[in-house]
């Protein structure tokens, strides 16, 4: 009768996962970057599913997206630029249109990552670098991170601002910068 009601209790009891049942992935985007530095936005859960491209692949615009038991969990880009934004000025950009209504916007001291209430963008110089197809210069590169796990990214901000600072060498090699 008590294994009974255990088992009762087991199955019954909440409907989410507080582990994460699947492995991390071994590159970031395509960047090699340590499991450690990504484990903090990666949410518990069984399934881990990944679309789009590596950041370090020379396109224009590139990214993936990473999504846990089919919700959407981290967003990944590497964008170039004619000019050279602030990562304050793009930072604004994605706060307006993700921060879940918090724009709200926090710059690093060397003022090459800004942080918004739902991720992180950082912005190095990439001169001399050929144009594309289109013949559009590339004077600078963003790589940006859009994350939904945490929900309070406030605790992990530090862990956020280290990740991005990670991918912009990455990046900035992979692309001859």
């Amino acid at each position: 009768m008590l294994s009974l009601a255990a088992l009762l209790l087991t199955a019954c009891s909440g409907e989410k996962k507080s582990e994460v049942e699947y492995a991390l992935p071994d590159t970031f985007c395509g960047a090699q970057i340590g499991k450690d530095a990504i484990k903090p936005f990666f949410p518990p859960g069984s399934k881990l599913t990944k679309t789009g491209d590596a950041l370090v692949n020379g396109e224009y615009a590139s990214g993936c997206d990473y999504a846990v038991d089919n919700k959407k969990t981290l967003l990944v880009s590497n964008f170039f630029h004619s000019d050279a934004p602030t990562a304050r000025d793009i930072a604004e950009k994605r706060a307006t249109a993700y921060g879940d209504g918090d724009t709200k916007v926090t710059v690093d001291s060397s003022g090459d990552v800004a942080l918004y209430s739902r991720g992180a963008v950082a912005v190095e110089a990439c001169p001399g670098y050929p144009s594309d197809a289109d013949g559009l210069p590339r004077k600078s590169f963003s790589v940006e991170i859009l994350t939904y796990y945490p929900k309070d990214l406030s605790k992990s901000e530090k862990a956020l601002t280290q990740l991005v600072n990670q991918l912009v060498p990455v990046v900035k090699k992979a692309n001859g910068c």
